[in-house]
């Protein structure tokens, strides 16, 4: 072997142990979110933000007794401290002055499966124009991967927005149509949760990891040139697109629901059957066939992610669409950044015997160990 070969066969190790490594216990979708909605007047706000409390026992220690639960007792008993702190870092208003807002009564509710507590708000707003300055700094210091959904409505008019640790204060135009802003925030969405989908990354990179091969026989042969693993990946990326796209849609739209726990624990099968095709082929020359059966159960986890985020209720299709995009924009990113690597080790005898094998084999473990952890909800074997 070169070593010209020898550095790209360690590259592309080193990229397929960061990604496996790097993969989080169960779930593969932990961000948390904040939901802020509001009414305007020409002087005057109300509204509510959610936020889940697993998220305020982790910034605010509300778990007193320490047995792993908050009681409605334990967060009552702390209304009016724990009211205070987020609404200092809660602001609406205009350029000038923000509104003064009053917390109104604490309430909980359930949002996808988890439990979100409500505080309400109202108060005046002097001389608020079309300009609506928005400042959210809420738990961005525990969780970077938090994001809130802002929601704002004025006469018949809504507008929507997306509150990131880059993105701590937004202003909304109420004089103009904000479709814009609502498809580049979802875009941008989509790309951030398949990057942050460290399952549906390894699903990829295990179908990836073939393609720069042809096999023959009983052996995995590197392809002769970039245009065959071009075709290869193209099919493969193709078909997972098409799949997820459609039951992402109608899974967003109402039109079918699939148990969150079924989903995942499929999506993590799914890694399984694609590594263990790596080691014993039955899909060789059609695995775009099982990129698309797969890719069906991954767009029902890509449309529990979204509607745990939640979509603009007068903008559903524009922010589904977007979304999608960003999605596909974000396996792209993924494709380019691993295949040159793949492509170019894929002649030398320890990717075909080593990295190929080896790789898919500690791939189906980490996918095993996911599978018994969703479908049972222990989460502890890779804490």
């Amino acid at each position: 072997m070169t070593s010209s070969s020898l550095r790209y066969v360690l590259a592309a190790a080193v990229l397929l142990l960061a990604f496996t490594c790097a993969a989080p216990p169960a779930s593969s979708h932990m961000t948390s979110y904040g939901f802020l909605k509001a009414d305007l007047t020409e002087d005057a706000v109300s509204g509510q933000l959610e936020l889940a409390v697993r998220d305020l026992d982790i910034a605010y220690k509300l778990d007193s007794d320490g047995d792993g639960k908050v009681t409605w007792e334990e967060l009552q008993s702390r209304e009016a401290e724990i009211a205070e702190k987020v609404f200092s870092k809660l602001s609406i208003g205009s350029r000038v002055e923000p509104c003064a807002l009053t917390p109104g009564a604490l309430a909980l509710d359930i949002r996808g499966g988890e439990t979100y507590a409500i505080f309400s708000f109202s108060g005046p707003c002097e001389a608020l124009g079309r300009l609506v300055r928005v400042g959210y700094d809420l738990m961005f210091d525990i969780d970077a991967q938090h994001r809130a959904l802002v929601d704002f409505r004025r006469d018949e008019s809504s507008y929507s927005g997306v509150m990131t640790p880059d993105a701590k204060v937004v202003e909304f135009d109420l004089g103009t149509d904000n479709l814009s802003a609502i498809v580049l925030s979802y875009i941008e969405q989509g790309a951030h949760h398949i990057w942050i989908g460290y399952d549906h990354i390894l699903f990829l990179v295990t179908l990836l990891l073939s393609a720069v091969l042809t096999r023959n026989g009983q052996k995995w042969l590197p392809v002769e040139d970039f245009s065959g693993a071009f075709w290869s990946t193209a099919k493969v990326v193709t078909a997972f697109t098409l799949a997820h796209s459609v039951t992402l849609s109608v899974a967003a739209f109402g039109l079918v629901e699939l148990p969150s726990r079924l989903v995942e624990s499929v999506i993590a099968a799914s890694i399984i059957a694609a590594a263990i095709n790596n080691l014993y082929p039955v899909f060789t020359r059609r695995l775009w066939v099982m990129a698309f059966v797969f890719g069906l159960m991954h767009g029902f986890g890509f449309a529990n992610v979204l509607d745990e985020f939640g979509l603009p209720p007068d903008r559903k299709l524009t922010a589904l669409l977007s979304f999608n995009v960003g999605v596909e924009l974000g396996q792209l990113a993924i494709v380019v950044g691993i295949l040159p690597f793949l492509y170019l080790a894929r002649k030398s005898l320890a990717y075909t015997r080593v990295v190929m094998p080896v790789g898919s084999l500690v791939i189906a473990v980490v996918a095993m160990i996911w599978l018994v952890e969703r479908a049972t909800g222990v989460t502890y074997l890779l804490g």
